[in-house]
């Protein structure tokens, strides 16, 4: 189809085969299940039953400062396009706020502190598996070695006027790719320049990560950002914020944050609950909804010449990371993330639709 062919044409087989997934054409009458299945689900919006479903839901739905400001269902829960107005995003939380973290309950006894704490000059290494799928295509699975590195507090010889502001929160971390090997066969060509990509960002011993920033490689490509994108939102995802208070098995909490995904401004809501304990780590299992804040999407890679908007919008992932007293992050853990959205675009054919759906799956590890 013409839609098709354009986007074959401007974009890297790479940046198809991570993100385009099937910016595909189907017929009005027969709508594509997955989307039909989001908007239902998007009615509703919890992610889990009970009270902290009841919560999320309500979370998910802020009053806007007009009364058109925002959309939302029936039942007053988040918007049934899973596409918030931007009004209505910033009043359900603001893209410079702190993430948010609400403890439901503590758990049973015994109870154990968790945090990620470290100090200035420590360092970690790890790997992630990452593997990105976009329908039937994708990269082959990458094992990519992180280095995390604490940047030390630098003495300041010239604080004059600012020695009264509040000092930022969180210790810089920069994280910088040490290698990156494909599972079967060679590394993508596109991907040669991966390694040279830093992320930074400020991170609490909570979990709570502010200030991120992403630093592409010169000879940068549209692949490298699209494996980077997958790359942080994988590992801060997992990173999920903790209680400043000791929990026990049972304790669940929710986080609510602004994040990007997969090219989407989101709102993000993360539930956390701890299923095990052993000694001072505990596992977690996490459960993860997003809502896009606008209908903006800003893929790396797709073609200037085929200009899209989300029309309908569904994310959700879940988890399982292991923490207590490790640096930075999980000490292990795995986490998959799903977006399928439905989109339009001045270029649509009549009586056709636009898809698009992508699925990354990371798993973390202790570096050999």
């Amino acid at each position: 189809m013409a839609l098709r062919a354009n986007v074959a044409r401007g974009a890297s087989m790479i940046a198809l085969g991570l993100v385009i997934s099937t910016i595909g054409c189907q017929e009005e009458k027969k709508p594509a299940a997955p989307i039909a299945d989001a908007g239902a689900d998007a009615q509703t919006g919890p992610v889990v039953g009970g009270k902290l479903g009841e919560a999320l839901a309500a979370a998910a739905q802020a009053p806007p400062p007009a009364q058109s400001a925002g959309p939302k269902d029936a039942a007053g829960g988040p918007p049934e396009s899973g596409i918030f107005e931007p009004a209505a995003a910033d009043a359900a939380f603001s893209p410079t706020a702190t993430p948010k973290l609400e403890l439901f309950g503590d758990g049973s006894d015994p109870k154990v502190p968790l945090s990620y704490a470290f100090a200035g000059g420590d360092e970690r290494k790890t790997t992630l598996l990452l593997q990105v799928r976009a329908a039937q295509q994708g990269l082959p699975p990458l094992i990519v070695e992180l280095v995390f590195k604490a940047d030390k507090a630098k003495d300041d010889k010239k604080k004059t006027d600012k020695a009264a502001e509040p000092a930022p929160a969180g210790q810089p971390v920069v994280v910088k790719i040490a290698a990156v090997k494909a599972i079967r066969g060679d590394v993508p060509a596109e991907l040669k320049n991966l390694k040279d990509s830093v992320i930074r960002y400020r991170l609490q011993p909570s979990g709570i990560a502010t200030d991120l920033a992403i630093e592409y490689p010169k000879d940068s490509t549209p692949g490298i950002e699209l494996v980077t994108g997958s790359l942080v939102d994988a590992v801060l995802a997992s990173t999920v914020p903790l209680p400043d208070k000791p929990v026990g098995v049972g304790a669940y909490w929710m986080v609510t944050d602004r994040a990007r995904s997969s090219g989407v401004d989101v709102l993000r809501y993360r539930v956390a609950k701890v299923e095990k304990l052993d000694g001072k780590r505990a596992t977690l299992s996490l459960e993860v909804r997003q809502y896009a804040a606008n209908a903006t999407l800003g893929l790396p890679g797709l073609p200037k010449d085929v200009p899209v908007s989300l029309e309908r919008y569904e994310s959700r992932g879940k988890g399982e990371i292991e923490v207590g007293d490790t640096r930075f992050m999980p000490e292990r853990g795995q986490i998959a993330l799903v977006m399928q959205s439905l989109l339009k675009s001045p270029n649509q054919p009549a009586g056709q639709q636009l898809v698009i759906q992508t699925e990354t799956k990371a798993a973390l590890g202790a570096a050999p």
